[in-house]
């Protein structure tokens, strides 16, 4: 068998180089370090430095999230025992095995059954009996629960694995093209803050429509895990596109490019550069993630606001995460910091272009 050619071995080495490049711009991350490489080519500027997504403050433990809620005295437990109010399976059932070691979200699902039963036995006692001894034990077990509900909805949500996983420092962004998960995630929160929102301060709310939708919904949000890989492909989006600016930032101010607004060779190669990697790769997936990163941040403030309606407030570590990574108003939030640099990429292009005259036109 005769040797391979040291040529052809070079052609097949660099075919299968080129055929590995292509496949790895399949993730957002090559996508942009080749859109940073090609900007710094053309310009002979070496801006290629060696990089990782700065970590995101950590979700406060589950200690610092959960909420006191007041127990009920074993007397009245008791009068609930004599009585037939139709909530004999549901105590049953909080005292089974299982019953003992809820998930949160079941904790939270059995107070809302539990409270809506119990109203609806008090206001059927209320016009069949005149025992008022039981009325009023049943009343003070309803005031208990209905002063308790805010706190362990906060609790059947913020101190759920499910949403915690949100929130995890995985840095893993969304791929380039989404598979529909992030709205799936939306959809779920969505349902939590129904939920929550379901009024309250009138007793004589009904349980929540979307009641039977609760496990599924943390399910998706178990699964899916969309809000890390949303807030680290705002972290990539926003590194890189500093990056590339910083990039085109030195060449305006140590060179020209161009001369009496007519641009050099040098100038029409990067505007190549513009119209094919950062109009034609870069601003879909921006695009994508800007939506995507909208909506969720919005849903998540909106879930941990509509609290105060109860007069509920958020432990003060949470307080804090909010500001810092979930703020939309905030400078050094990660939108913040995500806006700014998107608005700095966009004024450095439209400078240098306007410079050589090769504004795009509509």
């Amino acid at each position: 068998m005769k040797p391979t050619p040291p040529s052809l071995l070079l052609i097949v080495t660099l075919s299968l180089c080129a055929l590995l490049s292509g496949c790895q711009r399949d993730t957002p991350e090559a996508m942009l370090e080749n859109y940073q490489y090609r900007i710094s080519n053309v310009l002979d500027i070496n801006n290629r430095l060696d990089y990782t997504i700065e970590t995101r403050p950590l979700f406060p433990h589950r200690r610092d999230r959960i909420l006191p809620t007041v127990e009920l005295r074993e007397g009245l437990i008791d009068v609930l025992k004599l009585r037939d109010c139709g909530l004999l399976p549901l105590i049953a059932e909080r005292n089974s095995v299982l019953g003992k070691v809820y998930a949160p979200s079941q904790k939270m699902r059995y107070e809302l059954r539990f409270y809506d039963q119990l109203r609806q036995c008090i206001n059927k006692l209320k016009n069949h009996t005149g025992n008022s001894q039981l009325l009023m034990h049943l009343s003070e077990i309803q005031e208990i629960k209905y002063n308790n509900l805010p706190a362990e909805l906060w609790n059947g949500i913020f101190t759920s694995q499910e949403l915690e996983g949100n929130f995890s420092r995985k840095k893993i962004p969304l791929p380039l093209i989404d598979n529909g998960s992030s709205d799936s995630s939306l959809k779920a929160l969505k349902t939590l803050t129904y939920i929550i929102r379901t009024p309250l301060r009138d007793k004589t709310w009904s349980l929540p429509s979307v009641l039977p939708e609760l496990e599924a919904s943390y399910e998706i949000l178990n699964s899916n895990k969309s809000g890390p890989k949303i807030l680290s492909a705002l972290q990539l989006i926003t590194l890189h596109l500093n990056r590339a600016s910083t990039t085109l930032e030195i060449s305006m101010s140590t060179r020209q490019l161009c001369r009496q607004g007519r641009p050099s060779a040098q100038a029409k190669i990067l505007y190549n550069v513009f119209q094919k990697y950062y109009i034609g790769e870069v601003q879909p997936y921006l695009a994508m993630i800007h939506k995507h990163a909208n909506e969720w941040l919005d849903v998540n403030n909106h879930l941990i606001d509509s609290f105060k309606e109860f007069d509920l407030i958020a432990p003060k570590q949470l307080e804090t995460y909010q500001r810092m990574v979930l703020s939309k108003t905030e400078p050094q939030s990660l939108w913040g910091q995500y806006t700014t640099a998107r608005n700095k990429h966009t004024q450095s292009w439209q400078k240098l272009l306007k410079q050589c005259g090769m504004m795009p036109t509509k």
